[in-house]
């Protein structure tokens, strides 16, 4: 890494060496920060449940997230939504923005990412059913390529009854616009 930067820098003399002779630590203190995600387990932060009487929808909307895309460790952020039907116990609205902490924190790809959460929020809660809608902004396609600023991709994943109730689907869907 350093010798990339050296070669940029040799070319153009634009940075002084007290500017960039650090950089390299930075960068790996910053990687090692960006991806500690892979040091964790997703499913630990679901350990810690709560009885419940009723299993009404719980929905917690616009979950501000970033990760790194893999084909290009360039970021992408946004915004996720989730809704689930407990099984007679919840979690922590903290835990699950741990869940996703986790998962984003890794390389990924946003479709995989939306169903890594939704997959371990179902089986780690054992749940009726998930839906996720994430919806993000690629720095791989605002920065280069097709240089498209504001493009915004959105996934989605369901699982369980979810799957076979579309009303449901639907209040989802319905409940996070407002």
């Amino acid at each position: 890494m350093k010798n990339i930067i050296l070669e940029i820098n040799n070319d153009n003399n634009l940075i002084s060496d007290e500017v960039i002779e650090n950089t390299p630590e930075r960068i790996e203190t910053f990687y090692k920060e960006i991806f500690s995600g892979l040091l964790l387990d997703p499913y630990d932060f679901l350990k810690r449940t709560f009885p419940i009487q009723n299993n009404d929808l719980i929905i917690e909307k616009n979950i501000s997230f970033y990760s790194m895309c893999e084909h290009h460790f360039l970021p992408f952020f946004g915004k996720i939504s989730i809704g689930y039907i407990p099984n007679n116990k919840i979690v922590g609205f903290g835990d699950i923005i741990k869940v996703i902490e986790a998962y984003c924190k890794r390389p990924q790809l946003q479709e995989r990412l939306c169903e890594e959460i939704a997959e371990t929020i179902y089986k780690g809660l054992e749940c009726q059913g998930v839906y996720i809608l994430m919806e993000a902004e690629h720095m791989c396609m605002t920065m280069r390529g097709v240089k498209s600023i504001g493009t915004k991709v959105i996934t989605t994943s369901s699982k369980g009854i979810f799957n076979v109730n579309h009303s449901l689907k639907t209040e989802f869907l319905t409940l996070i616009k407002n």
